[in-house]
């Protein structure tokens, strides 16, 4: 029996061992594999994963995106809040006319203009941070991309720490993983907040995200509040699970490489390729998800039309076809990092990419010129995820 036959791709417990070391084994045997106790199709190679990522007429999302619809659709059951998802499960033409209301706001050009922003907030995170040991999660890689979002969505700036309390719920709803008692604070406490902030927008337009959520329309008809409420959820879910697990991955990786950690500490001007390298190396959001449109050969082996496949972007940034004798090193000097797949490819490319970066790069700046290293100081909680990779609890100590 092979690594690869002991494997469970669906259970969080498989993410937690060494899951790299099974995609290698694939990559080299069976790029194309077929799970069979989850009935999926697992794809590991940077080629593929580029190609079913570009190409939304053969593989298809609004059904199935990410891991979990592969496990509901194994369980003969719908997705969670089928019909009312985000962005993130929506298949061309309906995915491009939604995506265009907003991702004028994350250009290049329209991140750079909110810099001031993003700095203030690092800088008043940073300022707020005891000394010896803290949780890295919990006052840094969680408020951060929380504030930043809710300062673009336009949430009064005294209610910022409590939509952070909420960033776990509002992550799993925006990603179709809510729990019952998720579904109970969505709409007993972060649904009716967001409802009547989006009915003072109505009234009162500013200028914010949600006023432009408020004001946006698909072919001619405006967005209803319930659509207004699911984006804001997107958008705030964006921020929390990609960034947040960027931000301990920072962390993690100049804990784990110390020579690394040495040269950045030594030169700030490296802080932009660490961030590309850590997205490579660490992949914050392991994997999505697709489902063929029709029957299409990969490999040598044919995904039919219906079938369900694992996208492992995590090991897809780990392809030494692609990344060469080097590709599991950590290496914050790699000249083309950035190629990486971290952040998706294709239709459904982080809309928020360009601001997750200027958050990790403007993070790591200021904790040169703050510090001269970090260090994990305790014992970390990993998240127990098959989606994410990341820590609940990662203690830490910075050396001034």
């Amino acid at each position: 029996m092979s690594i690869a036959d002991l494997a469970r791709f669906d259970d969080p417990d498989f993410y937690l061992g060494d899951p790299d070391g099974t995609f290698r084994s694939l990559r080299d045997s069976d790029p194309v594999h077929w799970y069979a106790e989850g009935q999926f199709w697992v794809i590991t190679k940077y080629d593929d994963l580029r190609f079913v990522s570009s190409r939304p007429d053969l593989f298809r999302s609004s059904r199935i995106a990410i891991l979990s619809d592969l496990v509901d659709r194994k369980l003969g059951r719908e997705p969670q809040m089928l019909g009312q998802r985000g962005v993130l499960f929506m298949d061309p033409p309906e995915h491009g006319a939604h995506r265009r209301t907003m991702s004028g706001n994350f250009t290049p050009r329209a991140v750079q203009q909110i810099e001031g922003h993003v700095q203030t907030v690092i800088r008043q995170v940073l300022d707020a941070l005891p000394e010896g040991e803290f949780d890295w999660v919990e006052l840094v890689a969680e408020p951060i991309p929380v504030y930043v979002f809710s300062k673009l969505l336009g949430i009064p700036e005294d209610d910022w720490p409590r939509v952070s309390s909420w960033a776990t719920t509002i992550t799993n709803a925006g990603t179709g993983r809510a729990t019952e008692a998720d579904m109970d604070l969505i709409l007993g406490q972060v649904g009716p907040y967001l409802l009547d902030l989006t009915m003072q927008r109505r009234a009162h337009p500013a200028d914010d995200f949600l006023t432009m959520l408020t004001t946006a329309e698909i072919d001619g008809v405006p967005f209803d509040e319930i659509q207004v409420m699911t984006w804001a959820l997107t958008l705030l879910a964006a921020g929390s699970e990609t960034t947040q697990s960027l931000i301990a991955a920072l962390a993690a990786c100049l804990d784990r490489f110390p020579d690394q950690a040495t040269l950045l500490f030594s030169d700030s001007s490296l802080a932009s390729n660490t961030v590309e390298e850590t997205l490579r190396w660490w992949t914050p959001v392991m994997s999505m998800a697709r489902q063929s449109a029709t029957d299409v050969d990969l490999r040598g082996k044919t995904l039919e039309e219906g079938d369900g496949m694992l996208l492992a972007y995590a090991s897809g940034n780990r392809d030494s076809d692609r990344w060469g004798p080097t590709a599991d090193d950590f290496d914050i000097g790699r000249p083309d990092a950035f190629n990486h797949v971290g952040f998706g490819f294709g239709e459904h490319f982080c809309m928020g990419a360009h601001l997750a970066r200027r958050e990790a790069r403007i993070l790591l700046e200021e904790l040169v010129c703050r510090s001269k290293g970090i260090q994990v100081v305790g014992e970390p909680v990993p998240r127990y995820s098959s989606l994410v990779r990341t820590y609940d609890r990662l203690p830490v100590e910075l050396t001034r």
